[in-house]
This record gives C-alpha cells, structure tokens and sequence, in this order.
C-alpha cells in the first residue's frame, strides 16, 4: 500500500557486514503472494534449498568470497527461522556467520553473532526426551533384527549387496534435516572456533543420535570429525584408527579426499614419534590410494573433471608437502635417498599446477605453485651456482603465483581496493605471495654477494700494464672490477633485487591488516634495510 515501510538490501558487498533482517522485513517476506519474493509460497523444498545454500557456502569460502558469503548466510538464516521453523538451523548459520567476521578480523561483529546463536547445551526436557528417543530405537532395532532371524518378514532376506550398500547422499537432501545433522553442523563450527571442549560434547551427542537412527553418513562425518580433535590433542593412533572407522561408512568424494588427507597428516606425525606404529611412507601409500581411485572414477566418468581434479590435486599438494618435509631432514643428516622421491612429488606437482590453469586457476592454483617453489629450492644446494639457478627459478614461480592471486583479488572485490579494517582472505595469500618473492630476493642478494660469479665467467685481469707520462686509463683499466671504490668498477649487480624485496615487503605491508603478515612484512622491510 501507499503508507507501506520500505525495505532496502545493500547493494555492495562490504555493505552486508553488520546488516541484520529486521521483523518488518521477515514478516514482509513471510506473507509476500509474489514469486519474485522469497517466502514459504516461492520455496517450495527448503530442505533441499538449504543443502543448496551450504553447497554455495562452502564454494565461496573455498575461492575467498568471504563477503559474497554474507548474503548466502542471510537467506540460509531466513529460511531455517522462518520456513522450516528450526531455531537450531538458524544458530548454525550464527555461527558459521561469526566464522566468517573472525576471518574477516572483524572480532566484534564475530561475538555479537556468536552471542545471537545462544546456547548449545540442551535443558533438562530436552536430555529426557534425547534418552528416550535413543531407548526407543534401540528397542525397535532389537525387535527388528529378532523378527528378521526368526522369518517373521515374510521369508526374505536381504542380499549381499543390499547389505554393503552405501545410503545414497542425494536421497538425504529431500527428507527434513534430523537433530544430529544440526549438532553435527553445530559441533563443526565449534571445532573451526577453536573450541574443542564443546565441539567433542556436541559431536558425541550427535554420533549417538545418528548411531540410533542408522545414518551411516552422519556417522562416518562425527568419527571424522572426532579424529580431527583427537588429532588436536596429540592422540595420534586414536585418531587414525577414528579416521579409517569414518571411511568405512561413506563413499562421498569430498569426505573421502578431506579423510585420506587427515589420515596421512596423522600417520606423518606418528612417524616421528619414537613409538609409532606407523611410517611416512604409510602416509604417502594412503594419499596415492586415494588418487588412483579418483584417477579411475575420473577416467570413467571424464564429466566428473570439475569436482574431481580439485581433489586429487588437494592429495598431491599434501603428498608433495609431507615429502618436502622429509627431504630436508634427510638431507640435514646426509642422506640422498630422498632425492628420487623429491623429484617425482616435484614432477607431480608440475601436472597439478597444468590441471588447475585448465581449470580456470584460484587460491589452490597458488598453494600449489607456492608448494612448487619450496620444493624448487629445498633442499638448499651445495654449491652457490646451483643454489641462485634454483633461486631465479623460483622468483618465476612467484611470478605466476602473483599473476593468478591477483586474478582471485580482482574476483573478489572488483577493481576497488581491499576494504578498510578488513582482512579477506585472498588479499592475505597475495600478501604471503609478496613476502616469499622478498625472500627469495633478498637470499638471491646475499648469495650474489658472496659469489658473484657463480653463473657468469669473472672478467680477465689484464697484464701489469705499461704507464706512459701521466696517463691513469691503464691504471683503472687494471684495477680489480670487483672493487666499489675505483671509477671502472662493476656496478653492484644485487642493488636492482633490494629495491625490488623492499617494495614487495612494502606492497605486502599495505595489502592486509592481518597482524601475522604486518609483523612478518616489517620484519622483510628491516631487512632489506640491512641489505
């Protein structure tokens, strides 16, 4: 009508920060007749809408549209208030929210939406009818598993098959979310804040609900979950074995890739204990697993390319980085046997880089080029010629990796520069890009100092000339080339890489206000001041 309130959204992305659906706006939405107005009317699946949404969150997140996420939050947030009626779903999306403004750096924005999500514990009506759901299922799944020895189900039984049969995850989008899939989301979030405590309370409250009700999917996500903790707290062969009971119940493609990456980092770690059962190269057997499966789904299924490739490149990144780390202890006691490993983890990550660039790039694109450069020059060499030939090669990885995280920052926010007071995440991976260029450049400096003649022939010193009258041409043409304070000396060849580590260092200095990289930055800048 004409006296109606007027309801704006904003219109940029820096604009969603701190803006909250007032009840006007909902109710407005909720009794909208129009299609083009998302409302109970226009959603017609919610269940399936929010599956949807939780897709869009975590894309977006993956690529650095930490902004762009906001408003996805904001629907998310209305439809569980509003539409499903699930107070719980709508505190999930708090604090996924309030995840999203601590990354942001945004700490008070992140405490108010922590605050808004309220509490996690359940009260004392809730624990009673929690018991005696799980009581009731226990007692049905006695009297089923009675009747089926008995033949009381008409004679049949089930075939092998039917019972090794994985539950299809596209069927579970079209049902109503169940109680421990929110606390699972719940515990998760919790886990991503740092508070384990709560994170492993929640989690075991869902793995009993989902144990009860049979959701072998949900299982296997708490048990991974449940090995992420474990693994926190330094139990190493309780997580491992937690990480393979998840594998056994679920055959998702991202649940598989983030678990044998989990598994591997853990059997790593118990590799360098004095008592683990377990070795490095048990880790690298696990990740190569996984990979080949995927390589022959993908050869199958070559549509898959886009899902697919991401992951397996997500295994051979941690591959590469788990035998980096092991190359440069070996190398640091003297061994070579690491040296066909490194080159073959190295040539792997080559293919990965050439995969994602077909693929359009992104943040992963970085990671792996930044993984290649380490790789490229660690172990350090022995001789200097070798060490600045590795260097050069390196600051033209750094070269491309700036090029694509660039590119990720022009996604993200446009032409426009990075927002005041706020921290987004592909702006800090340009940062790191700057501050490893500085490195290797002013490593390249000093190397060049000390040997500046490592890739070039040193100038011929010409014969002890003979001086005619007063003529000094001879004189400084015999002088050393290497000596700063004659007028025919070289100029000094490393002043052009100060300059530029001083403005990397400088660049990455501006371009994020995340403390970790403004401390690292002046540190940079200090010491291509030294230099």
């Amino acid at each position: 009508g004409g006296g109606a309130e007027v309801f704006s959204v904003p219109a940029t992305p820096e604009g969603w920060i701190g803006w909250e659906m007032s009840e006007g706006f909902c109710a407005r939405c909720v009794a909208s007749k129009d299609l083009d107005v998302l409302s109970p009317r226009t959603v017609g699946k919610p269940e399936l809408l929010v599956t949807y949404l939780e897709w869009a969150v975590g894309a977006l997140l993956s690529h650095g549209l930490q902004l762009q996420t906001l408003p996805v939050l904001r629907v998310y947030e209305f439809v569980a208030s509003h539409i499903i009626k699930s107070p719980s779903m709508a505190g999930v999306a708090r604090l996924w929210e309030g995840r999203v403004y601590s990354d942001l750096g945004l700490a008070e924005e992140a405490r108010r939406c922590r605050a808004a999500a309220g509490g996690l514990d359940l009260d004392p009506a809730e624990e009673r009818e929690f018991e005696q759901h799980i009581r009731q299922r226990e007692m049905l799944r006695t009297a089923t598993a009675a009747s089926m020895q008995q033949g009381l189900d008409g004679g049949r039984t089930q075939s092998a098959a039917e019972r090794n049969a994985k539950p299809d995850p596209w069927i579970r989008v079209l049902r109503p979310v169940q109680d421990h899939e929110v606390w699972f989301r719940q515990a998760e979030a919790k886990y991503k804040e740092g508070d384990s405590k709560k994170a492993k309370k929640i989690l075991m409250r869902a793995l009993k609900h989902a144990k009860a009700n049979e959701d072998e999917l949900s299982e296997g996500a708490c048990l991974h979950l449940l090995a992420k903790l474990a693994g926190l707290e330094g139990h190493t062969s309780h997580a491992i074995q937690l990480s393979l009971e998840a594998q056994a119940h679920t055959n998702v493609f991202d649940f598989w890739c983030e678990s044998s990456t989990h598994l591997a980092d853990m059997m790593a770690q118990e590799a360098l204990t004095v008592f683990g059962a377990h070795s490095l190269d048990d880790a690298l057997s696990v990740l190569s697993s996984a990979e080949e499966t995927f390589g022959l789904v993908l050869k199958d299924r070559p549509n898959l390319s886009n899902d697919l490739i991401p992951l397996r490149a997500a295994l051979r990144i941690k591959g590469a980085g788990l035998t980096l780390g092991n190359s440069v202890r070996q190398a640091a006691l003297g061994s070579s046997l690491w040296q066909k490993a490194h080159a073959e983890h190295l040539k792997a990550l080559e293919g990965v880089c050439d995969d994602l660039s077909a693929l359009g790039g992104g943040q992963q694109l970085v990671q792996a080029l930044l993984l290649r450069c380490q790789m490229t020059e660690r172990p350090v060499a022995e001789d200097p010629a070798g060490r600045q030939t590795k260097m050069i090669e390196c600051l033209s990885l750094l070269d491309k990796a700036e090029e694509e995280a660039r590119k990720c920052c022009k996604i993200s926010r446009g032409a426009n520069p990075p927002p005041k007071g706020v921290c987004l995440s592909v702006d800090a991976a340009l940062a790191g890009v700057k501050l490893e260029q500085c490195r290797v450049m002013c490593d390249l400096c000093e190397e060049k100092r000390s040997h500046p003649w490592a890739l070039e022939p040193r100038p011929a010193i010409p014969p002890f000339p003979e001086i005619q009258g007063r003529d000094s041409t001879a004189i400084l043409d015999y002088m050393d080339p290497l000596s700063a304070t004659s007028e025919g000396a070289i100029v000094d060849r490393s002043a052009k890489l100060e300059e530029k580590a001083l403005l990397a260092a400088g660049a990455a200095l501006e371009l994020t206000s995340n403390e970790r990289y403004r401390v690292r930055a002046r540190a940079s800048v200090g010491r291509c001041l030294v230099l």
